[in-house]
């Protein structure tokens, strides 16, 4: 039994649609997020392990006063337009000393002990999805460079 090949086009389509989608991930609503204070990143950053600094901030409230807070590594030996890993912590107070290291790098990266969750808890992926649409690029004022969802 042959199959026409005006049939196959349709089954194709069919049945590759929904891994394609899969493969296209969940999308990030970046409006949830907010660009970090500037304490926040400076607490963070002086407890890196490695040379570099922290760009590309990012928070974002899971509930009432708790915040995941995302940020791209950039390593001291790299140019400015070097893809950086994504860290992201945890805390109730933006402007307090007490985080904890959410992901792997986090943990690799900086002195922040570990959280008891990873990065599938809710909230952490759309934390790190606000860095990732600026990973890469230079550190600027983000209105500047027409990325009106963190102004």
């Amino acid at each position: 039994m042959s199959v026409s090949p005006k049939l196959m086009v349709p089954v194709i389509v069919a049945l590759a649609a929904p891994i394609l989608a899969a493969c296209a991930g969940p999308s990030i609503d970046v409006a949830e997020c907010d660009v970090a204070l500037t304490v926040t990143m400076e607490t963070l950053g002086k407890r890196l392990t490695d040379h570099g600094t922290l760009r590309h901030g990012r928070t974002h409230e899971r509930a009432d006063g708790e915040f995941f807070v995302s940020a791209e590594f950039l390593p001291a030996d790299e140019d400015d337009d070097f893809d950086g890993d994504i860290l992201t912590w945890f805390t109730d107070d933006l402007a307090g000393a007490d985080f904890f290291s959410v992901d792997e790098h986090a943990l690799d990266r900086s002195a922040w002990a570990a959280a008891d969750f990873g990065v599938s808890e809710d909230g952490a992926i759309t934390s790190r999805g606000c860095v990732l649409v600026v990973r890469g690029e230079p550190e600027s004022d983000e209105c500047e460079e027409r990325r009106e969802e963190f102004c």
